[in-house]
């Protein structure tokens, strides 16, 4: 029977790492970027900037890639739970988890949750789109970069176009969305930036991922 001491291990070190590395890089490349683009920044100080944008975006990309590559369990557990769509999963969107009802006081949907697994529906539906966002913003901006002279005139700007405006939409989503949602499970918050192990609470993953607890944890005794 579990404890209010127990812990369980729910990220591992590929797993903060590629985020922590993910989240920096993508903000720094947002800044530089819109600063290129948006503002009027003279000859040098942009090519200094841009510079620093590829550089960036180097990063960004073998980050992705070595997280492939080095943990390509972690990547494909990760994948696996985002694709996994079952009928709790579908009806998380019938109140959206109950935070309209909880924050807004809109009498939105059920009153109860259905109980959810590693991930909830709108955390499934805003992985599948930010994972699909790094990669192809990762392909774009080396095509970009190094395949231009490839690439017909129409073909490069609705690619650039893409690739600032893509960008821009999913950086609001993470900003109003995915960051203050994070923040409401602070066990989890914790786990994926803190040094050391990416442990949370019992209490936490019986909350808010129940049939990942019994599924994953309890079951096989291990974390999944």
């Amino acid at each position: 029977m579990a404890n209010s001491n127990d812990r369980i291990l729910r990220f591992h070190a590929p797993d903060k790492v590629f985020h922590t590395v993910n989240a920096i890089t993508w903000f720094a490349l947002l800044f530089t970027g819109v600063a290129v683009y948006f503002c009027d920044l003279a000859a040098e100080t942009a090519e200094y900037v841009m510079l620093w944008h590829l550089i960036l975006g180097t990063i960004f990309t073998f980050n992705l890639l070595g997280f492939i590559v080095i943990a390509p369990d972690r990547f494909a557990l990760i994948l696996r739970a985002c694709l996994e769509w079952d009928r709790n999963t579908i009806y998380w969107f019938r109140n959206f988890g109950g935070y309209p009802r909880r924050f807004f006081k809109i009498p939105f949907g059920p009153v109860e949750v259905p109980p959810q697994g590693r991930y909830n529906g709108g955390q499934k539906a805003s992985y599948l789109l930010f994972m699909g966002m790094i990669a192809a913003l990762a392909v774009t901006g080396w095509l970009l970069w190094l395949g231009a002279p490839l690439l017909g005139k129409m073909v490069y700007m609705w690619m650039f176009y893409f690739h600032v405006w893509g960008s821009i939409i999913v950086s609001v989503l993470v900003v109003c969305a995915h960051i203050p949602l994070a923040l409401l499970s602070m066990e989890h918050f914790k786990g994926i930036w803190r040094f050391g192990p990416g442990t949370i609470s019992w209490e936490a993953a019986e909350h808010h991922a129940p049939i990942w607890l019994e599924r994953d944890v309890v079951r096989t005794n291990i974390e999944k």
